[in-house]
């Protein structure tokens, strides 16, 4: 089952008041959330209701219009942040794999350790291929991405992320892209993540995912937080009437 028992009180991620516009258009309008270590969130709601933004401000790919981001402690928001060095304890899985076709799968995972002079490439060559065992690739170390399944890539992608010892996952629907049959490999990664201790914040649309895995569940719609909590909570006995119209729906 999922990782309820690694949930401490310390507090990863902290966001107040974040929102976000692009030109006239508010997407988010104001979000509060306190994420704790080992901790999984798993965060629904309609497409275009700032799911993917809230993820992507986590990790400084798009800029918050206002509001602070505190990550383990320090203002990510803050002018003059560090944005890289807080950045390489957040590792994220996009829909899409964003491989770099030219480098073997190994190449792939070794690349961000070796480039940031993190690891040697004997370091990062062993860490690659403890980590694509680890998301059960081993034998695929050698081969190019364009001959694996779009699972199997995925599986890269998380194994790539790993690669940076995060202490932090963002998941951003990382099996939207993904044939039906190929979405219980990743999700099985994942899973066990969870079970590992993972801090995970994880936007999805496999509501049996979050259901079962997610410690807590978010509902986004309109860009702010219309209702959280347990996955029984939520999916069970849901308060707000925009959420049982969405569940309704998905369910």
């Amino acid at each position: 089952m999922a990782s309820k028992k690694h949930t401490t009180s310390e507090v990863k991620i902290h966001v107040e008041g974040l929102t976000k516009d692009f030109d006239d258009t508010q997407v988010l309008r104001g979000i509060d959330i306190d994420i704790h270590a080992g901790e999984v969130v798993c965060v629904i709601g309609p497409s275009g209701s700032g799911k993917s933004t809230f993820l992507r401000c986590i990790n400084r790919l798009e800029e918050a219009t206002s509001g602070q981001i505190v990550i383990d402690g320090t203002s990510i928001t803050a002018p003059g942040a560090n944005v890289d060095k807080i950045r390489q304890h957040v590792g994220m899985v996009f829909q899409q794999f964003n491989l770099f076709p030219h480098y073997s799968v190994r190449e792939n995972v070794m690349y961000a350790p070796v480039e940031l002079k993190l690891m040697s490439k004997e370091e990062a060559s062993a860490t690659a291929e403890r980590l694509l065992a680890r998301v059960g690739l081993s034998e695929k170390a050698d081969a190019m991405p364009s001959s694996l399944s779009g699972g199997q890539q995925q599986r890269v992608a998380i194994a790539r992320a790993l690669a940076m010892n995060p202490d932090i996952m963002l998941f951003d629907e990382p099996t939207s892209a993904l044939d039906p049959e190929m979405v219980g490999e990743v999700l099985d990664v994942m899973r066990e993540l969870a079970e590992q201790g993972m801090t995970m914040v994880v936007v999805t649309h496999e509501m049996g995912f979050a259901r079962e895995v997610a410690d807590r569940v978010i509902f986004v719609d309109e860009g702010i937080i219309q209702e959280q909590g347990t996955p029984d909570e939520v999916f069970g006995n849901p308060q707000n009437p925009r959420t049982q119209s969405f569940l309704s729906k998905v369910l």
